[in-house]
Formats: C-alpha cells, sequence, structure tokens
C-alpha cells in the first residue's frame, strides 16, 4: 500500500499554484515557490519510496546540456567568473517537479488556469501605465517586471498557451476571450517586436491545427494596425516591413562579433558571461558589443558561452521535446480532450524559440521558469503509462 501524506501534499500543491500566480509579479516568490516545492517534491518521493515512479521525460538530452555547460565553465576564459551562472541550470529542475508532482488533469488544468489569469492581471496594470504615461515607443509598458522585454517574454508565452485553450479545450471556455484580448493588446504595448513575432507564429501554428482558413485574417489585422493603430505601433510594424530597421542592424553587429569570439573558442566556448572579458580583444566599430554585451540571440549568446557541444545539447533538447509531442499527438485523436495540452505547449516552446532569434530570452530567469513550466504540462497529469 502506497503511504498517504495528505499534509505534505498539500504543502506540494499549494508551492505549484504560489509559483504560476507570482510568476507574472515576483521573481523571487516564484523561486522561493520552486524551490520549497523541488524540496517537498524530494522528501515525499523519500518518505514514500516511490524514487522508481517519478518520470524523467527528456533527461538525456537536458543532462547532455548540464555536462557542456559544466565543461564550458571549467575551460571558461575565467572559471571564477562564469562559475556563478551555473545556478541557473537549477530552473531545468522545474520542469521535473511539474512533470512529477502534477499527477492529476485537474491539477494540471488548475495551474494553467491560474497562470492565464495572472498574466491577465498582471495585463491589466499594463493597461493602467499606458493609459497614466500614454503609449509611445519611449514609455513602453513595462507591467509587472522591470524590463519590458522580460514582461513582453512573459506575456508573449502565456498568450499563446491561452489561444491554445480557448481554441482546442472541449468544452470550451468562453469567458478567456477576456484574457486573451487583455494579453494580445498588452503585448501590443509593449512595443518589443521579438515577442510580438513569436505571438504571431505560435498563433499560425495554432490555426493551423485548429481552422486554418482564419491565418487569411492576420495580415488583415497587421494591416488594419498598421494604418489605424497608435503611433508607436505602426512605426514599429512600418519598420518591419520596410526593411530600415536600426535595431536589427544593430543586432547584425552583435552577432558578428559574437562570430568572431566563437571561432577562437569554437568547441567549448569561453564560459558564461565572458564576453565582459573578451570584447576589448575584438574589433567594435559600432560600440553596441560595449554596449550591450549580449548577443540579442539564443543561438549565438549560447554558441559563444557553451561553445559547439552546447549549442548542439540545446537544440537537441528541442528536438527532443518537438518529437515527443508529435509523438503524443500522432497518438490522439484529434477531438481527444488532451490535445489543446499538447499543442499549447508545443506553440508556446516555438514562440519562445522564434522570439529567441532576437533576444536572448533564455538568459531571462523570468521567462525561462515559465518556459519550463509550460514545457511540463504535457508530460504531467494522469499519464496512461511513464514517459521515456
Amino acid at each position: 500500500m502506497k503511504q498517504s501524506l495528505p499534509a505534505l501534499d498539500k504543502m506540494l500543491t499549494a508551492t505549484l499554484f504560489v509559483f504560476v500566480a507570482s510568476s507574472m509579479f515576483s521573481i523571487s516568490v516564484t523561486q522561493i515557490a520552486s524551490g520549497l516545492g523541488g524540496l517537498l517534491w524530494i522528501v515525499r518521493t523519500y518518505l514514500t519510496n516511490t524514487w522508481s515512479e517519478q518520470r524523467w521525460p527528456l533527461r538525456v538530452p537536458f543532462l547532455l546540456f548540464i555536462l557542456a555547460c559544466l565543461i564550458a565553465v571549467g575551460n571558461a576564459y575565467d572559471v571564477s567568473y562564469s562559475f556563478e551562472s551555473l545556478k541557473k541550470l537549477l530552473e531545468i529542475l522545474i520542469f521535473f517537479w511539474v512533470v512529477n508532482c502534477v499527477r492529476e488533469n485537474r491539477l494540471r488544468d488548475s495551474l494553467s488556469l491560474v497562470l492565464i489569469i495572472s498574466a491577465s492581471l498582471a495585463g491589466l496594470l499594463g493597461f493602467y501605465q499606458a493609459w497614466e504615461g500614454g503609449v509611445t515607443f519611449l514609455n513602453r509598458v513595462e507591467g509587472t517586471m522591470s524590463v519590458y522585454m522580460t514582461f513582453a517574454g512573459l506575456l508573449m508565452m502565456v498568450g499563446v498557451h491561452a489561444w491554445g485553450r480557448v481554441l482546442i479545450r472541449k468544452p470550451t471556455q468562453s469567458w478567456l476571450w477576456i484574457s486573451v484580448g487583455i494579453i494580445s493588446i498588452c503585448l501590443l504595448f509593449t512595443f518589443t517586436r521579438q515577442a510580438w513575432l513569436g505571438y504571431l507564429i505560435g498563433l499560425i501554428l495554432l490555426l493551423c491545427f485548429w481552422k486554418r482558413i482564419y491565418i487569411l485574417f492576420i495580415p488583415v489585422l497587421i494591416a488594419v494596425l498598421i494604418m489605424i493603430g497608435p503611433h508607436g505601433v505602426k512605426h514599429r510594424l512600418s519598420d518591419m516591413i520596410s526593411g530600415k530597421d536600426a535595431t536589427f542592424a544593430m543586432r547584425k553587429a552583435l552577432w558578428q562579433g559574437g562570430w568572431n569570439v566563437f571561432k577562437d573558442y569554437s568547441l567549448t566556448g569561453c564560459g558564461f558571461r565572458c564576453m565582459d572579458l573578451v570584447l576589448t580583444q575584438y574589433p567594435d566599430p559600432t560600440g553596441y558589443i560595449k554596449r550591450f554585451r549580449g548577443m540579442h540571440n539564443n543561438f549565438v549568446q549560447l554558441a559563444v558561452d557553451t561553445g559547439v557541444l552546447g549549442l548542439s545539447a540545446w537544440l537537441g533538447i528541442w528536438i527532443c521535446f518537438f518529437r515527443s509531442l508529435y509523438q503524443r499527438i500522432s497518438a490522439q485523436e484529434e477531438t481527444s480532450p488532451e490535445q489543446w495540452v499538447l499543442w499549447g505547449s508545443f506553440a508556446s516552446v516555438i514562440a519562445f524559440l522564434a522570439g529567441g532569434f532576437f533576444e536572448s530570452n533564455y538568459y531571462d530567469s523570468e521567462v525561462a521558469m515559465v518556459l519550463f513550466f509550460l514545457m511540463a504540462l504535457p508530460f504531467s497529469g494522469s499519464q496512461s503509462k511513464k514517459s521515456i
């Protein structure tokens, strides 16, 4: 007979709800909730002796990525300077914590709902900021975060997840259209185009599964925004279409600088944050590298920091993740009640990766923690058999 620990189970559940509720508001509370929840998970597994029942999907690609990061720091330009960044690897445990502690579909669905409501409330705060300070490029909505890019990255992923729930889940929850509207409009007010891009690609993916005909309305919507949208939105969209985008030129300069460093440290990289130390050794005619240090691209940043080994392991995570979801989607009927979870997670991760071509959003802890939560949802709940 399995040992019952109701008090511990309630505490674990409480940490999960605190995690998702605070993820849009406070990184400190979110980290405390995940840390305490992870500790309770280990304690409960030990007391019930259920180590063999724990689920470890994607364990191989994650372990390879961790190993590559350890090797990168061991061979870093300055080991002591890069070593501190290894603590970021602990965020990966959020994925396994959620997978193993969310064993019921009802709990999984409730956590998803709380996350969407939390993002909606954060979006309402963004509306207040826009109303108080105006909607301009120089006054971007930061919402509950200290940086507008972080806020936009969170809205992007949770917004795409909300679309998956409202379009595909049966029975439908029509009131969630309010949340979708709040999140979408607030995301526009951040003027963060990489988040717009990720959001758009994620939405197109969901529409491809739901009703492809509605994809035709997206160009119409963009045209309407360019014609009658807020000035800042029109300006940002027009620059994207015309190709006269100064920030893209900035990013190209950063990527070129990253490529120069990567060529000298191609196998294992020069270690996390190494650009702070080596930038003076490379040409920087625009001054952007000295100013930003970061590469504004997950793939370039990881190539610089961890080399070919780290970048390959990073890509391996996503190959295995999408392959696993594809197999699960293919094994179910289109009318299955679980399709929304699979497609919602699939599209959210696609949005994250698309935005990551123009921003190092993986290095943003607030974004990464929500990413791992959304990644875990398809592997959580009432699984028919242990995930491999």
